[in-house]
């Protein structure tokens, strides 16, 4: 899954903005998250691969996969974009084509403080 996510990734990087989508369309999912990537200032190289990778981040968000996951998968998978770059980009296509999952958190919970407690009489708590 990775791999794939990679492949899509690394044709985005360093192009020039589009503002349309692939059919030549100027309304609809597709040229909404163009533009917005766009706005955003996230450049591609290739807008059918730039649509691919955003629902892609989608369904992998659907078969129950963490935003934050998706996130770094983004950012590893594309030496062209820093945490914050693929931050945004995820946060683009879930706007567009997943929205049910805006509001998920972005990071990984932090780990459970787990102290063990001792019922052991005249001993301090901690």
């Amino acid at each position: 899954m990775v791999v794939v996510l990679a492949s899509f990734v690394a044709a985005i990087g360093m192009a020039t903005p589009a503002h349309a989508d692939p059919n030549g369309n100027d309304s609809g999912p597709d040229a909404s998250f163009l533009t917005a990537l766009d706005n955003a200032g996230i450049t591609f190289q290739n807008k059918a691969d730039a649509i691919a990778v955003g629902k892609r981040a989608c369904a992998d968000m659907d078969q129950g996969r963490p935003a934050s996951d998706v996130i770094q998968s983004v950012s590893a998978s594309n030496p062209g974009f820093t945490m914050d770059s693929a931050t945004k980009f995820t946060a683009i296509a879930t706007e567009t084509y997943c929205p049910q999952h805006l509001g998920e958190p972005t990071a990984p919970p932090p780990p459970p403080d787990i102290r063990p407690e001792f019922p052991w009489p005249g001993l301090p708590h901690l």
